[in-house]
C-alpha cells in the first residue's frame, strides 16, 4: 500500500469482538491502532507479558483498572497509561459501564495476533482450544505471567 496517501477508515460493520484492529503497520509504514469496548464487569486478557512491543491505552469513556508491575492505575477518560516491552501487566473493567479504549503498539506486528483470533473466534464451535491460543501468543512473543486476577 502507498503510505503516502490519506486514507480513512470507518466504524465497523460487525462489533460483534471487543477488540479490533483500526489500522495496522501495512496501512501505515509503521504505526498499529486499534479500539477496544469492553463491557462492564469484564475481566479482560490474563496476566501477561510482550517481548516484542510496548503498548499504550488511551481511555476515551469509563475507567479501566490496570496493573503494570507493582503498579495500580485506574484508568478514567482522557488519560492514556504506557505498558513497556518486558513488564507484566492485566486490565479489566471492574466498573459498571462499558470502558472504551484505544490501543497503540510499537513497534506494529501484534495487530497480526488480533486479527488471527477475530478468525478463529469467528469460525469456533465450541469451546476455545487453549493451547492453540497459547501457541499463537507465543508466535507473537506475548506469554502469560503468574498473578491473580483483578478485583
Amino acid at each position: 500500500m502507498d503510505t503516502s496517501s490519506p486514507f480513512l477508515v470507518g466504524p465497523p460493520e460487525d462489533r460483534s469482538r471487543p477488540w479490533r484492529v483500526v489500522v495496522g503497520h501495512e496501512q501505515t509504514g509503521g504505526m498499529a491502532l486499534g479500539d477496544a469496548r469492553i463491557p462492564p464487569g469484564a475481566p479482560g486478557p490474563g496476566r501477561h507479558v510482550h517481548t516484542n512491543e510496548d503498548e499504550g491505552i488511551y481511555v476515551v469513556a469509563g475507567t479501566l483498572t490496570v496493573e503494570v508491575g507493582e503498579s495500580r492505575y485506574e484508568v478514567g477518560p482522557q488519560s492514556f497509561v504506557f505498558l513497556p516491552r518486558g513488564v507484566p501487566h492485566v486490565f479489566a473493567n471492574l466498573s459498571d459501564v462499558e470502558v472504551w479504549t484505544v490501543g497503540l503498539l510499537n513497534p506494529p506486528g501484534l495487530e497480526g495476533m488480533f486479527r488471527e483470533q477475530a478468525e478463529y473466534f469467528a469460525a469456533l464451535h465450541g469451546p476455545p482450544d487453549q493451547a492453540f491460543l497459547m501457541e499463537l501468543s507465543a508466535r507473537y512473543g506475548v506469554y502469560p505471567v503468574e498473578g491473580s486476577p483483578l478485583t
